[in-house]
This record gives structure tokens, sequence and C-alpha cells, in this order.
């Protein structure tokens, strides 16, 4: 690439770059050792330095796709703390209606199932006498025959 002979083509960034450098720009072909290894630092100089710019590009691309994202999370997050701060203020409305629906109910119920209590009562009375008056009275209609009647037969 550096050998032959005529002109050698060089871009304004690459004489820039050898003058910035301190070395004598050539401008005809063959190059010497020390012009070639010089061109070549200086080439590679440049290669790294426009490697080193699209690096810092793509980092300052990345980092603001970031800086979006956590705009977005931290307003996201925000509607959801407001979303949970109403939602507990209607938990606790919901939970003190419910209290007060169930005290006007225990109200209302506690005298009504007193009486309930009492009619069950005297009704479970009243059929637990029935059913001993009638296993009594099946036991009398046993024990009948072998009363004075099953003797006399």
């Amino acid at each position: 690439k550096l050998q032959g002979s005529g002109p050698l083509m060089l871009t304004e960034e690459e004489k820039r770059t050898l003058v910035a450098e301190g070395y004598p720009v050539p401008n005809k072909l063959p190059l010497t050792k020390s012009e070639e290894k010089a061109l070549k630092r200086v080439r590679r100089k440049i290669k790294n330095k426009a490697s080193t710019q699209e690096s810092r590009r793509k980092k300052k691309e990345y980092v603001e796709c970031l800086e979006k994202k956590v705009e977005s999370y931290t307003s996201e997050n925000s509607d959801l703390w407001r979303k949970v701060e109403n939602l507990e203020t209607a938990n606790r409305s919901l939970l003190q209606q419910l209290q007060k629906l169930q005290s006007l109910i225990s109200e209302k119920i506690v005298p009504h199932s007193c009486k309930m209590a009492s009619t069950q009562t005297g009704a479970c009375l009243m059929m637990m006498a029935l059913c001993f008056i009638l296993v009594l009275g099946s036991f009398s209609s046993c024990i009948s025959p072998l009363s004075p009647l099953a003797e006399t037969s």
C-alpha cells in the first residue's frame, strides 16, 4: 500500500496529526522506514479516535435511553402510589360502612334471636316429652300382655 513511487495522497486529518505529533509530512513515495512507521502510528491513532468517538456516541445514546426509562418508571411509580392511597382511603371507608351495617344488623337480630332461641328450646322440650311418652307407651303395651291377662290365658 505504501510501496511504489509517485505522489503520496494523505487526508487533511493525517497531515494535521503528523504535524501535531512533530513528524515531517511526506509527499512522495517510497517512504522511509521511519516515515512509514510514523504514518502507520498516525493512521492507527486516527482510527482509535474515531472508534472512541463512536463508543462515546453509543454510550450517550444508551444513557439517554436509560434516563427516559427512569423518568417513565418514576412517573408510573407516582401514579401507582396515588392509586394505592386512593384505594386505601376507599378501603377504610368501606370498612367503616361494613362495621356500621354489622352493628345495625346485630341490634336488629339479637332481640329476635333471643325469642327464636326460647321458641326453639320450648319446641325441643315438647319433642322430647312426646318421644318419652311414645317410648313409654310402647313399653307399656309390651308389658301389658305379661300382666294378669297373660296369666289367665
